[in-house]
């Protein structure tokens, strides 16, 4: 018997082919919306950048992550690292 029941509640299939590494992803209110909901952010040494807004799977639609992504960016360089917070000196 289990205390925990795992399900998946979001999910996104990103780029074949595309390399990631344990900085290359955090959440949090980048766009300081004043809902306060955390965003998804996804890096990739490819130099792809994307912004998810995630919300619980819906049984009856099957697009859910096109309606998640709100940008999707493709950078000259690769993306070492994506971090969120309150930077000041």
């Amino acid at each position: 018997m289990s205390l925990f029941k795992a399900r998946d509640w979001w999910s996104a299939a990103l780029g074949e082919g595309e390399e990631f590494d344990q900085g290359c992803l955090c959440v949090g209110n980048v766009d300081n919306s004043s809902t306060g909901h955390d965003k998804v952010v996804v890096g990739s040494y490819m130099g792809m950048l994307r912004v998810f807004s995630p919300h619980a799977k819906d049984k009856t639609s099957e697009g859910g992550q096109a309606e998640a992504l709100l940008l999707e960016v493709q950078l000259q360089n690769a993306i070492i690292q994506v971090e969120v917070g309150k930077f000041v000196s």
